[in-house]
Formats: C-alpha cells, sequence, structure tokens
C-alpha cells in the first residue's frame, strides 16, 4: 500500500456543520424541582453518567445548588459511616454510582434495611471483621446510626426513591415511598415500588407529595373533631352522673352523637381537596406528634365553651327557656339540640387545624361536606320534632329552635379569637432542608 499522508487528506476542506446530541429536560422539571426544594424536600440525582455531565444537567435543572456537593460513586463507596454522615445533608448530586450505592444512600438516610445485629452485618460483609471494621463499612448497623442520628432527633428522614430499571428494586424497597415509571419502568421496578408515575413526569411526583400531605391533614382535621365531641360527651356525661342528675344524653342519643362524630365528620373531614399551600412548609417528621398544639389549642378552647354551655343549661335551662320545668324530657331535649349543632358548627372550625381564621375557604368546591352538613341539619330535626318515645326528645317551639341554633354557632366566633392564642407548632416536628428563596421560583403545576 501506497504511504498517505496525513495532512494531504486535510487540505482543500470545508466545514460544514457541528452536530451535538442532548438530551433535553421536560419542561416541567425545573418547576417541579423548585417545588419541591421550596417544600423543604432535598432532590438529590443518582446516575451512572459522567460526573461533568451530571452536574450541568443538575445545574440546570436547579438540584444542584451552589453550595451543594456532587460525588462520584468510587469516592462515595471509600467514605466511612461517620464521614458519610457529614457529606449527606449537602450532597446533590451522585454520578457514576452503581445500584448498590443507591441503597447505600438510602439506607443511610432512614435506617430501614441496616443491620440490626452483627450476623446481619457478616451477611452483608462477607470475609470482613465486625470487631475491627464494623465503623468503617457503609451502610454502617443500626446501633452505630442510632448513636449518630441522636444529635438530629435520633430517627432517620423519610426518603422518596425514583426508578425505573431491575436493578433500582432494592432502592425502591429500601426507601420509605418507592416510586416507579409506569411508561419506561421495567415491571420488577413496578413490583418493588408503592406508586407507579402512570406518566414519567417528575411534576407527578410533586402531585403525589401534595396529596399525601393533605391526607396527612385530613386525618388530624378529623381528629380535632372527634376529640372535641369525645371530651365534651365524656365529660358531660360524667359530671351530670356525679353531680346527682339525670344524664341528659340517653343511649339513642349518643349513637346519634356518634354516627355525626364517626362516619359523618369522616365524610365531611377526609374529602378535603389539596391545595398549593400545602407546599409552602417543611414536612414533618416521622415521629412528629398527630395531634399538635395548636390542635390542642382548639380542641380545649372548644371543649370548654361547650361544657360550660351545657352544664349551664343542665343546672338552670329552666330559667332560660320559658315553660321548660328542670330534667323534664323538653329540657333534656333542648341540651341535646344545642349539644349538636354545637358540634355541627365545629365542624365547620376543624376544617382549620392551623390560625387560618377563613373556615370557608375552599368549601363552596367540598360537595361532600355540603351534603354531610345538609344531612345532619335535617336529620336532626326529624329526631327532634319525631323521635318521640323513641328518643326520649319532645318537639320545641321555634324560639326554642332559634335559640339552640344559636348558642351552637358562637363556636363559629369563639373559633376565630381562640386563632389568636399565641400558640405555635413544635419546631423539632418538623425536618426537611432551606433552600434560599427557591419558593419565588414556584409555578402552579
Amino acid at each position: 500500500s501506497l504511504p498517505v499522508d496525513p495532512a494531504s487528506l486535510e487540505s482543500c476542506m470545508c466545514l460544514d456543520a457541528l452536530v451535538a446530541i442532548q438530551d433535553p429536560l421536560r419542561p416541567d422539571v425545573v418547576d417541579a424541582v423548585a417545588q419541591c426544594q421550596a417544600a423543604g424536600i432535598i432532590v438529590r440525582m443518582v446516575t451512572g453518567d459522567n460526573i461533568n455531565t451530571a452536574r450541568a444537567i443538575a445545574k440546570q435543572c436547579g438540584i444542584l445548588t451552589p453550595d451543594g456537593l456532587s460525588m462520584t460513586g468510587p469516592d462515595f463507596r471509600q467514605l466511612t459511616p461517620a464521614q458519610l454522615d457529614k457529606v449527606l445533608p449537602k450532597l446533590q448530586v451522585l454520578a457514576r454510582s452503581s445500584p448498590e450505592d443507591k441503597h447505600t444512600l438510602v439506607t443511610r438516610l432512614n435506617g430501614v434495611a441496616l443491620p440490626t445485629s452483627r450476623e446481619e452485618w457478616e451477611a452483608a460483609h462477607p470475609g470482613r471483621l465486625w470487631n475491627k471494621e464494623r465503623d468503617l463499612l457503609l451502610p454502617g448497623y443500626r446501633e452505630e446510626w442510632e448513636v449518630a442520628r441522636a444529635g438530629v432527633g435520633g430517627v432517620g428522614e423519610v426518603v422518596g426513591v425514583t426508578g425505573d430499571g431491575t436493578n433500582d428494586g432494592p432502592a425502591l424497597r429500601a426507601g420509605d415511598v418507592g416510586l416507579s415509571m409506569g411508561l419506561s419502568g421495567t415491571e420488577v421496578a413496578k413490583e418493588a415500588s408503592d406508586i407507579v408515575i402512570m406518566d414519567d413526569r417528575f411534576a407527578s411526583i410533586v402531585k403525589a407529595v401534595m396529596w399525601g400531605r393533605c391526607v396527612f391533614d385530613n386525618i388530624r382535621k378529623f381528629l380535632q373533631f372527634q376529640l372535641t365531641v369525645n371530651v365534651v360527651a365524656l365529660v358531660l356525661t360524667f359530671l351530670s352522673a356525679t353531680l346527682g342528675y339525670e344524664p341528659p344524653l340517653n343511649a339513642v342519643m349518643m349513637l346519634w352523637v356518634n354516627l355525626i362524630m364517626d362516619t359523618m365528620g369522616a365524610l365531611a373531614l377526609g374529602t378535603e381537596a389539596p391545595t398549593e399551600a400545602l407546599l409552602d412548609r417543611k414536612p414533618l417528621k416521622r415521629n412528629a406528634s398527630l395531634v399538635s398544639r395548636v390542635m390542642w389549642r382548639n380542641i380545649l378552647v372548644q371543649s370548654i365553651y361547650q361544657l360550660a354551655l351545657l352544664l349551664i343549661l343542665l343546672e338552670n335551662g329552666d330559667l332560660y327557656f320559658d315553660g321548660v320545668e328542670k330534667g323534664s324530657v323538653r329540657h333534656f331535649t333542648i341540651i341535646f339540640n344545642v349539644f349538636v349543632f354545637c358540634q355541627i358548627f365545629n365542624e365547620l372550625n376543624a376544617r382549620s387545624i392551623g390560625d387560618d381564621i377563613n373556615i370557608f375557604k375552599g368549601l363552596a368546591n367540598n360537595s361532600m361536606f355540603q351534603m354531610v352538613i345538609l344531612f345532619t341539619v335535617i336529620t336532626q330535626v326529624g329526631l327532634v320534632e319525631l323521635g318521640g318515645d323513641f328518643l326520649r326528645t319532645t318537639p320545641l317551639t321555634p324560639t326554642e329552635w332559634y335559640q339552640s341554633v344559636a348558642l351552637g354557632a358562637v363556636a363559629l366566633p369563639l373559633g376565630v379569637l381562640m386563632r389568636f392564642i399565641p400558640v405555635k407548632e413544635d419546631p423539632s416536628d418538623y425536618a426537611g432542608y432551606d433552600f434560599g428563596n427557591s419558593s419565588g421560583n414556584k409555578k402552579q403545576l
């Protein structure tokens, strides 16, 4: 073959174009990441890509912040558990990682799948020495992890894991919530996950967070309402028996009260729809109290008012209602009616478990709540007017109805006033991270 001079091949040539290939971000990713950060949720990228590529994409979508850290899988695997704990708060990108790195990261954050004994540790690290290396090898072990977490509340993070590949299965199972991709995900990933994102959009994960917080808040609203009813009913029955009165609420009345408290209350307060405002707060820790300080304030104020009112009516009801004989069926019917209307109006108060005084916000969009209130009022009227010997009630006059409803309605202005009592949420109940003014970049999805 004839020798070829490379220079001759590159002469008399014209550059037509440069071609670059890029996998662009989806349009909704940047806003979705900003929403997560505004909600106190740190988004971490764990990828097999080159570190430079991973950093560029992470910066593009807002995952890698100016003070965030990026790391490669080989460097990650060289860390000790104590060193990783120092890195974790700032670690936002893990590149050139293996599926085992992802599982280790999740396990170190929430502590769910950590070895709990020497036998489990040795099974996870065959050939390694427990006595010499137990504090040197990731992901650590349960006792060591609990000691390390003592300075941050002693509990692990609540970790959501996304994945679409077969190798993501262990990490999806180790997470508190596993989210797989419905379009691109493998069957193994879907089976290992708790939630399947049907459209593969990151924004759908944000909506899942919003719905999760909504369900939790709805449970709290129901508890706030239910505890108030329970406290009032039980204390009223106990005090009336202690003071020598006949119980003003008989067994059938209590059954109706329980129906209002359980079934009707759950339907009304458990069907509140999520709002964007749920993403304006940090997430709660896994050991946060289900009944907050603010909820206790609301419960106690309403309970004190209702108990004081019902005890006054029990003792002096004949003085405030003309023609009512003390201890008569009419007397106890009025007490029963006032008690039920106190619960109906307090059910509106229970729509807010915080300091928001506008308890009617969004009520027009909750048809279930409206139907429950309407059903409760109509049924209460029917029970009082037609209950007779079965319920031991007697029909009331229009004036007695107006007075009963008015006394119950006092719960509404009282609900406004009690929210000015300076009681704050326990700061130790909240976890999450601060991302500066990222909430200013948040847009509605």
